[in-house]
């Protein structure tokens, strides 16, 4: 596997295409959010949690769309062995409909990454190393907010996020 670390930020090339690995679950995530950040259920969705917002700041938009995020949506494993992610509209319609849905950290990332596309902020899926270990698995995102980077992870509830020394990206 080819790889490249610069400024702590691995990029990696995929082995075999035909077997997910991490590099290919990160880029299939971020293709994810730039689809459904474009998408006009999502950008109601984000313009219904933010009604109460009044002003230009973007900043607040973007602590107020990870507060719903992580107020509304709980961490639940995917079954062991398996990896499937669930579209931001089927968590947007479960959450609307009876106050909370359920995923994992990729279902997380995906729903908060498409809300914030969706009202103009940029980012970025990355993936990184929990706890340790040797393997990339845990996804963040990366917003860009008034040209700064801003590491965002939505599973981290009521903790402070760890810093994350590797970092792959697609």
């Amino acid at each position: 596997m080819g790889s490249r670390a610069i400024d702590g930020t691995v990029q990696m090339v995929p082995l075999d295409e035909s077997k997910p690995d991490a590099y290919s679950i990160v880029a299939q995530l971020q293709a994810y959010v730039d689809q459904f950040g474009r998408d006009p259920g999502v950008r109601a969705a984000a313009e219904n949690i933010l009604r109460t917002r009044t002003n230009n700041n973007v900043s607040m938009h973007v602590r107020t769309l990870t507060d719903w995020v992580k107020n509304h949506l709980t961490y639940m494993m995917d079954p062991d062995g398996a990896e499937y992610f669930q579209s931001p509209l089927v968590l947007l319609h479960r959450i609307f409909s009876s106050g909370n849905a359920y995923g994992d950290c990729d279902d997380h990332v995906l729903i908060l990454g498409a809300l914030l596309v969706s009202v103009g902020v940029p980012v970025r899926v990355m993936g990184v190393k929990l706890n340790g270990a040797p393997n990339f698995n845990h996804v963040i995102l990366q917003a860009t907010i008034n040209g700064k980077p801003m590491d965002i992870d939505p599973v981290a509830k009521g903790v402070t996020p760890p810093h994350y020394a590797e970092r792959l990206i697609a």
